[in-house]
């Protein structure tokens, strides 16, 4: 079978940097941190508060691109992927007309949605035995829905895979869509299938990425239950949720040199192992490293690359995680290991599901600009001034200690 190349055509990305493309990247390269205590959060009473938001100011622009009655049926997730996708869309050049909707499809990693939490606390209390506290009367909770509860309004919101649909409903994507709730590794996976789909000649097109809203109430407290968020004031270590989205474009080469548009870059492979079935921050460090190092290797063969010149390290700040990150960057054969890494968390924090798509995009422009952001590290300083990058790959550690890597290339191959 003769599998076709994969690019990248296009770039939607919703972020707390900035709404487009141009605007996340420029954020990137100015170093800007846009992580800190949230006062909706700070409500909750928890003893953490950071996290990183899209501010209205940013969506204001951009909300009129999408239709007006359909606002008040999209959660947070589902608007913030409806932006990211028209924008990935526009950028692109597509129109309807260059459209092919059987031949075009969605996959996209998600999170589970939240319900609102003053909703679920007066649905929870209004349910309450009233013989046997702390036990539910089926009877009470039924009657409370009837009563209280739009039907509409809760299906058309708590349901993950609906936020793939609406995109699928809005571009005429009439081919495979798919949602995947896996968080991070999620957003991998759903850029690793459409490049799968694309090259075995299923698809000529997707729109694949991920949409995440770590900072909606209910699933920010439950993170922070589960101890993984960083703690107000700098105690101890962890992540800081975020919410974005980040959506690509990907196009068979052929097609898309057809339609004369430049491609910002290549897909080469995506390689993944399953968790362990324990939470990664309580997984043995040796353990979710070797696991690590694995895909790693497993991603390079696949692409046939013997090292990435960049790596964009998960690095999400939970400190077990991170350790096993870096020994297992650092345990790869010498002529495996990458000449550079890059952390892009700090400055967005964890997007979710959208954190490595985020990031793949990121990766795209270093590769297409040759040029490295301020963040940018290696051991070896010396061949930072002089290295452009011709190769990346995109790190992703799952909640449970899923891994994933992506490999990227630029879209035309360097000399040397």
């Amino acid at each position: 079978m003769n599998e076709r190349k994969v690019v990248i055509t296009g770039r939607g990305v919703v972020s707390p940097l900035g709404v487009g493309f141009d605007a996340h990247w420029s954020g990137i390269v100015r170093n800007e941190a846009r992580v800190g205590p949230l006062p909706r959060l700070t409500t909750l009473g928890l003893e953490s508060s950071l996290g990183a938001e899209v501010r209205p100011e940013l969506l204001a622009g951009h909300l009129a691109k999408l239709p007006r009655k359909q606002h008040k049926l999209y959660n947070r997730m589902t608007l913030l992927a409806m932006i990211a996708a028209t924008l990935a869309m526009e950028d692109a050049g597509l129109t309807p007309a260059d459209v092919v909707p059987i031949r075009f499809g969605v996959y996209l990693g998600v999170n589970v949605v939240s319900w609102e939490l003053g909703m679920l606390l007066g649905y929870l209390n209004a349910s309450e035995s009233e013989t046997r506290r702390g036990d539910m009367d089926l009877a009470r909770a039924n009657a409370y829905c009837m009563r209280a509860i739009n039907p509409l309004d809760y299906s058309l919101k708590t349901l993950p895979n609906l936020t793939a649909g609406y995109i699928a409903i809005a571009h005429n994507a009439q081919g495979m869509c798919r949602a995947y709730t896996d968080g991070a590794v999620g957003g991998l996976h759903a850029i690793g299938d459409a490049y799968r789909a694309i090259r075995e000649g299923d698809l000529d097109l997707a729109l694949c990425g991920g949409a995440d809203a770590q900072i909606e109430e209910l699933v920010y407290a439950s993170a922070v239950g589960m101890g993984i968020v960083a703690r107000d004031g700098g105690v101890g270590t962890g992540m800081i949720p975020g919410e974005g989205s980040a959506l690509l474009v990907l196009e068979a080469e052929d097609r898309a040199r057809d339609r004369g548009v430049v491609p910002r870059a290549r897909i080469l492979a995506l390689s993944s192992l399953l968790g362990g079935g324990r939470l990664a921050a309580q997984t043995d460090c040796d353990v979710l490293a070797a696991r690590l190092g694995r895909a790693l290797l497993r991603g390079l063969s696949a692409a046939g690359i013997p090292r990435a010149d960049v790596v964009a390290l998960h690095r999400d700040g939970i400190a077990l995680v991170d350790e096993a990150e870096r020994r297992a960057v650092a345990g790869l054969p010498v002529g495996a290991r990458p000449l550079a890494t890059v952390a892009f968390k700090r400055l967005h924090g964890h997007l979710g599901a959208a954190s490595p798509p985020a990031e793949v995009l990121a990766c795209s422009a270093l590769l297409e600009h040759d040029m490295l952001p301020p963040m940018i590290s290696s051991s070896c300083e010396s061949v930072l001034p002089s290295l452009a990058p011709a190769t990346a790959l995109v790190n992703a550690i799952g909640l449970f200690g899923e891994v994933a890597c992506l490999a990227l290339a630029a879209a035309e191959p360097r000399a040397g």
